[in-house]
């Protein structure tokens, strides 16, 4: 599995565009972002946590309909993390 960043996510990665989990124990969204949070930090679960949302994806998918963080995932899955673009 992999997770990619998009855009301003990856101030709060360290400037990396993605990251593969080296475990494979991770069985929902929730779960990833809480390994994510592990990893990249306070910062990271600051912005993930905060008042602006982001946009999740599995295999391009949004997540809405297919349980939300609560989404399974598995090895092979690509993860997308993009925040909603603002405009105004």
């Amino acid at each position: 599995m992999t997770v990619h960043f998009y855009s301003k996510v990856k101030g709060y990665t360290n400037g990396e565009a993605s990251y593969s989990p080296a475990s494979t124990i991770t069985s929902t969204l929730r779960e990833l972002l809480d390994e994510l949070i592990l990893h990249y930090g306070k910062s990271f679960e600051t912005f993930i946590n905060g008042t602006e949302t982001c946009l999740f994806l599995v295999n391009s998918k949004g997540i809405k309909l297919s349980g939300g963080l609560d989404t399974p995932i598995k090895p092979g899955d690509k993860i997308e993390i993009l925040p909603f673009v603002e405009a105004g």
